[in-house]
């Protein structure tokens, strides 16, 4: 009797050790995605709709039509992502969007474009494009076939002497950043941002298991840091020459679990990276699991980075004379773009240009300007920000909250960029990161 006792004593301090293990983990690894959920992110829910309130529709300054859009994202086309046209194309109607510049893995060596997808849909543009070797984004806009195997400085030349575009992704790697010929960086990239976050995954996953339904714009939020090192080695770049600055989204739509059935009747699991990681007869499990198939064919999503989230996060404004392919293509090159983190406001509206003595409208973001013709900076927003205006890379000026900026030149030359913070949580987070206006 004593024995059975003993162990009997023993079996439940086991279980109640284990039991609290199990409790401390919940609370080290839920509590701070719960106190989110009931805390900080409806808090923040009502200070951005505080904050959309005070929507002024600005004048516009600056002639040329505005298009937002997202540069850098995956299909089906690329080996990570199962992306097709329909789910492509809800999350960009959903994002307002014109335009969609792809950056699809090649297959082989040989890289025939193009291909994926390409055209007019529903009013948006769709290019296709390459992410190659060397952190290298190439969209020809023409029928080419890009070979890999040769140079670095051959594929580049190949493009840009064709009127392509050269775009260098993933910014936070080393890059033949001397070369002369490409015309666009990434000076923020979603899955860069990602890298330096502490835990990788997990975080992320548990918070939006717990906001993912209410809050996934936030929880999706969570991953912003600034890009110090990487907006100085740009403003170091301009210094020299003209390179325009963009955000790419880097969507692929790949972090996620799905399970669909297949044509024969079986079960597919796909996992992240679009990895098939089954295909076999329903079980009780898949059974308890799935339900009837989405209008994308899906029984069962739970997913992390679905493309609205990705195309909501961040966009790219380009200024063009005319809505097409090859029009938003050459204001890219000219650097009439500002980014703009969407999700925390719409953009629509803000624009930075310079004036000269009589206050006519002499250049717009991207442009190079005489000393002569630059008499003031002036940039104007939807939404009252702080306006910080970076010359070569040091701040020069800063405001408080303000719809209007403006910044005597006084024959100063130099790249003048401008940052527009919104005040979320006590805190002026970035929203908006213009090009430069080139004054010399």
């Amino acid at each position: 009797m004593k024995l059975s006792r003993i162990l009997i004593r023993g079996v439940k301090i086991i279980l109640y050790a284990l039991l609290g293990i199990i409790v401390l983990l919940f609370v080290i690894y839920f509590s701070p995605a719960l106190w989110k959920n009931w805390v900080t992110y409806p808090r923040l829910e009502e200070q951005r709709a505080a904050l959309w309130k005070q929507y002024k529709k600005p004048g516009m300054f600056i002639t040329l039509n505005s298009y937002r859009g997202v540069i850098h994202s995956h299909s089906y086309w690329s080996h990570d992502s199962r992306g097709t046209l329909a789910e492509i194309m809800e999350g960009a109607k959903k994002a307002k969007f014109d335009f969609i510049f792809f950056a699809d893995h090649a297959h082989n060596k040989l890289d025939t474009l193009p291909r994926g997808y390409r055209g007019v849909f529903d009013g948006i543009i769709l290019e296709a494009g390459t992410e190659g070797n060397w952190g290298l984004m190439v969209t020809p806009f023409d029928s080419v076939v890009i070979d890999w195997s040769q140079s670095f400085d051959s594929v580049v030349n190949q493009v840009v002497s064709h009127h392509g575009l050269v775009t260098y992704v993933h910014s936070e790697k080393k890059h033949p950043w001397e070369n002369p010929n490409y015309q666009a960086m990434e000076i923020y990239n979603i899955h860069s941002d990602f890298l330096d976050e502490k835990g990788g995954y997990l975080p992320l996953v548990i918070n939006n298991i717990v906001n993912g339904k209410n809050y996934k714009h936030w929880s999706f939020r969570e991953i912003y840091d600034d890009q110090t090192a990487i907006l100085a080695n740009w403003d170091s770049i301009n210094h020299t020459r003209r390179v325009t600055g963009i955000a790419g989204v880097d969507a692929h739509n790949n972090n996620n679990f799905r399970a669909r059935y297949t044509e024969d009747g079986l079960v597919e699991w796909v996992g992240p990276n679009a990895k098939t990681i089954s295909v076999k007869e329903s079980n009780w499990l898949d059974k308890l699991l799935l339900s009837e198939p989405d209008k994308h064919g899906w029984a069962y999503k739970w997913e992390l980075d679905p493309y609205f989230n990705s195309f909501n996060y961040v966009n790219d404004h380009v200024f063009s004379d005319t809505f097409s392919n090859v029009g938003i293509k050459e204001n890219i090159i000219k650097g009439h773009v500002f980014i703009a983190f969407e999700s925390l406001a719409m953009s629509d509206g803000f624009q930075y240009f310079a004036t000269d003595d009589h206050g006519n409208v002499t250049a717009i973001l991207g442009d190079s300007i005489s000393k002569e013709q630059a008499s003031n900076l002036k940039a104007v927003s939807p939404y009252p920000v702080k306006f910080k205006l970076f010359k070569q890379g040091e701040v020069v000026k800063e405001t408080e909250a303000q719809y209007e900026f403006e910044y005597d030149v006084q024959n100063n030359v130099g790249n003048y960029r401008i940052v527009a913070y919104v005040n979320l949580d006590d805190k002026w987070v970035p929203w908006i990161f213009t090009n430069p206006i080139y004054i010399h």
